[in-house]
């Protein structure tokens, strides 16, 4: 294959967007598209170099596999190692556990799919993610294993039944990602399936350049073609924002603007000369390091600092781009060589590395995951039983109030059970002792398991009880208070009026010395504390003393435009499919007679965004039909209730909400006015 310097070029006009997209610059609102323009790079040298081999016959699939693991692995796991010691030194446990699990993913070329699981791509916490890229590299990796076998299969029908495939899997393929920007956006920008498209059209533009002369074409012809490309790619990163459905129709803007520059961008023309120019054509050949380098910086360079400035920045990209230099020029460039090193070297050294960054990420999840005495939520509920506030972190809530319960020596007068709709109640919109034990998504046997230990251990006089839409829904999909499996049954076990110990409330998971070791190791290295100095929120999220969230600036300040756009995901929240279920409410009935005997209970009906209710009054009457349910139900059980899904009856605006479904501080404060004494 003939070097074309544009190509290095149009590479360094994909990896500059991206890179400038994930340092916060809002003009680069669209520079994500960058990605999409390397698929479109990468179906087109792929498929060139596949079919010259093909027709003449030299067409190795182990030479293949070998040009490709010298071109993506040996910096990949270089800037993977350099990634440990940095995460070891400034991420919290519950990220460094996730981060683990990442060291896992990368060398199975499972990344896209462990990343689909853990979020979206465009999420607040994925600029905390040092190897969040990579999903784009695990995509392209899936295409090398396939791609190769589909053409060797399909070659021996010849070149149009060939390219009649490509289209047809580029059809259905894009087809399919605009079907899933709709009802599955996050697995939809993830995995290959609705990606393959942007790497087919690549692959396609080959057969055109084979089968048709380029310079047959006028000068202009090529100058308008080539240009209308150029405004395509930057007009989607300038234009596009993380609202854009993506992959969908609107990436046909950057990959067919790709494509045109593929096929007309030669050095005659101006896009071409200015794509071949020294300046980009480095930046492109430099782009893969510079691809790998940029996340893990960005990322850990916001957990060591509170905020970062434009002008660090800056600093933080031209570090970037000066480490890519470096390990283009003594990485990638030794590795591809083959006089320097052997097949039998590379693959050996890969297989080698590929087990040990798996074991490593196995034992170091292991030793922060959530079952661990190292875990975050331990570490988090010990800290907060003497702190007026922590920041939080991902993990599981319910772990963490299991360990509240236990370090919490706290006199208190009210508890809160319930789902993060009650999580702004607290000591500053109720004026005796309270605290919080809301988890997200609670459950009827969430609520069980922790008013047992919560009972037992502050014995309140007032027990507050969110009643949620979703209680006695049995297909809600809660089944996150299985971390809590244990503590379910034995309160089971105390609502039929059997003992059960004050035990369950110790963990007494041993850990081998080895983790032991390990886990000092972190506690001398780590930088990462919990303790914050105030309730005032940040950028990170935090935990009052009395169980109260402070959620972070990004979240709380969310626009009603931003609030409304997430209506159709939160009126479908674990209420997709309704089925009544008077098992459950027969269960939670026997739940609210043991402890209203000795106890003042309180159910608490949160309110929804104006909004959305008057969706919900239209499309989901249910929701009207479960509030007259609770109301009878608190009549029936004799418990008083309070609040409303309502917010009209409430008094609460438009305003006095973070989202479609959770309610502030000021809308909470005037349902618990309703409470007996408050008035």
């Amino acid at each position: 294959m003939k070097y074309r310097p544009e190509i290095d070029g149009l590479r360094a006009l994909a990896v500059i967007p991206v890179i400038l997209f994930h340092a916060g610059f809002n003009y680069f609102s669209g520079g994500f598209v960058g990605v999409d323009v390397f698929f479109v790079i990468s179906g087109y040298l792929i498929t060139t170099i596949i079919l010259a081999e093909l027709e003449e016959s030299k067409f190795s699939i182990i030479n293949f596999y070998e040009r490709r693991a010298r071109r993506i692995l040996p910096v990949l796991f270089f800037v993977m190692a350099v990634c440990i010691p940095f995460a070891w030194i400034l991420l919290p446990p519950f990220e460094l556990a996730s981060f683990s699990k990442s060291l896992i993913a990368v060398p199975l070329f499972l990344s896209n799919f462990f990343f689909w699981r853990e979020g979206g791509y465009f999420e607040t916490a994925a600029e905390l993610k040092p190897l969040l890229h990579t999903w784009s590299l695990a995509v392209e990796e899936q295409y090398y294993v396939f791609f190769p076998i589909f053409l060797m299969l399909c070659w021996r029908l010849g070149r149009r039944w060939v390219l009649g495939a490509i289209i047809l899997i580029a059809i259905v393929s894009l087809i399919s990602a605009q079907i899933g920007s709709i009802y599955k956006p996050v697995p939809n920008f993830f995995l290959l399936p609705t990606r393959a498209w942007e790497l087919a059209i690549g692959a396609s533009a080959v057969f055109y350049i084979s089968n048709r002369n380029i310079m047959m074409l006028t000068s202009l012809a090529r100058q308008i073609l080539s240009g209308l490309g150029f405004l395509l790619i930057t007009t989607s990163i300038f234009v596009f924002n993380k609202d854009t459905p993506f992959p969908s129709i609107y990436a046909l803007v950057p990959t067919i603007g790709t494509v045109l520059i593929l096929l007309f961008a030669l050095p005659d023309t101006l896009v071409g000369k200015v794509l071949g120019s020294r300046l980009l054509v480095f930046i492109g050949l430099i782009s893969y390091s510079a691809y790998l380098w940029h996340q893990p910086i960005f990322a850990f360079s916001r957990y060591y600092f509170n905020s970062i400035s434009g002008t660090l920045m800056v600093i933080l990209v031209i570090i970037t781009l000066l480490l890519s230099v470096i390990t283009w020029r003594y990485i990638e460039r030794p590795f591809r060589d083959r006089t320097q090193i052997s097949r039998k070297t590379i693959f050996i050294v890969s297989l080698a590395l590929s087990l040990i960054f798996i074991t490593f990420g196995y034992f170091s999840c292991r030793l922060f995951g959530s079952s661990s005495n190292f875990g975050v939520e331990a570490r988090i509920a010990k800290e907060l039983s003497t702190a007026n506030a922590v920041y939080s972190s991902n993990m599981d809530e319910r772990k963490f109030i299991k360990y509240r319960i236990q370090f919490e020596n706290l006199s208190v007068d009210s508890v809160v059970l319930g789902s993060s709709r009650v999580m702004q109640i607290g000591e500053h919109n109720y004026r005796d002792k309270i605290i919080n034990l809301g988890v997200s998504g609670s459950s009827i046997e969430d609520d069980i398991a922790i008013a047992d230990m919560a009972i037992k251990k502050f014995k309140p006089s007032t027990i507050f009880i969110g009643a949620d839409p979703w209680l006695f829904n049995s297909k809600s999909g809660q089944g996150r208070w299985r971390s809590l499996n244990n503590e379910y049954i034995s309160a089971l076990s105390s609502l039929k009026l059997s003992t059960t110990s004050i035990a369950n409330l110790t963990d007494n998971n041993k850990q081998s010395r080895f983790f032991t070791v390990a886990s000092k190791i972190y506690d001398a290295v780590n930088l990462q504390k919990f303790n914050a100095i105030n309730d005032i929120p940040e950028s990170r999220d935090k935990i009052r003393r009395d169980g109260s969230r402070v959620y972070n600036l990004a979240y709380a300040n969310k626009n009603q435009k931003e609030i409304s756009s997430e209506f159709n995901d939160l009126l479908n929240y674990a209420m997709t499919d309704y089925d009544y279920s008077k098992e459950s409410q027969e269960i939670f009935g026997r739940f609210i007679d043991a402890y209203s005997k000795n106890h003042n209970v309180v159910l608490v009906l949160s309110p929804y965004h104006p909004d959305l209710y008057e969706r919900m009054k239209i499309e989901r009457p249910i929701y009207l039909e479960i509030e007259a349910n609770f109301r009878d139900f608190s009549k029936l059980h004799g418990v008083k209730i309070i609040g409303s899904y309502n917010p009209y009856i409430v008094g609460c605006n438009s305003t006095d909400f973070y989202d479609g479904m959770h309610p502030k501080e000021a809308c909470m404060a005037r349902i618990m006015k309703e409470f007996k004494g408050l008035d």
